[in-house]
Formats: C-alpha cells, sequence, structure tokens
C-alpha cells in the first residue's frame, strides 16, 4: 500500500520515492498544502475504492495516517 501511495503522492510533492516514509508529515515534510492534501485524497479515494471524509482530514498527518485511514475504510 506504501508503494502505491508514494506512486500517487509523487504528482505533488518534488520528494524522491524513496525518501517518503511512513512517518513523514505531509504538511511539514513533504509540503502540501490543504488544497494539494483534498486533491491527494481524491485521487487516494479513486485508487483504493473508499470515500473520504473532508471533516477526518484533520486527523491525518504522516504517509502513516494515510495508511491507517485507507484501512479503516476498506474495512467498512
Amino acid at each position: 500500500m506504501l508503494e502505491k501511495i508514494k506512486e500517487v503522492l509523487a504528482q505533488y510533492v518534488e520528494t524522491e520515492p524513496d525518501e517518503i516514509t511512513e512517518d513523514s508529515r505531509l504538511v511539514e515534510d513533504l509540503g502540501l498544502s490543504s488544497y494539494a492534501l483534498m486533491s491527494l485524497m481524491g485521487d487516494l479515494e479513486e485508487q483504493f475504492g473508499i470515500t473520504v471524509d473532508e471533516a477526518e482530514l484533520t486527523e491525518i498527518r504522516t504517509i502513516g495516517d494515510v495508511i491507517a485511514y485507507i484501512k479503516s475504510k476498506q474495512v467498512k
């Protein structure tokens, strides 16, 4: 799952994919704006077949948070 997320994320950041870890922070480390974060989550919705609740985005700070969020949505 991490590799798929890195592929999608590569469209939004200049960081090399091999430098991105589960601990990478979306805003502080990768430089995502709030607009880019919304766009990224939209792309991940399509990629993983989930629906993202915009109100829950404030809880997503790292790549690990993204993975946990996707997994929680896939279970339901």
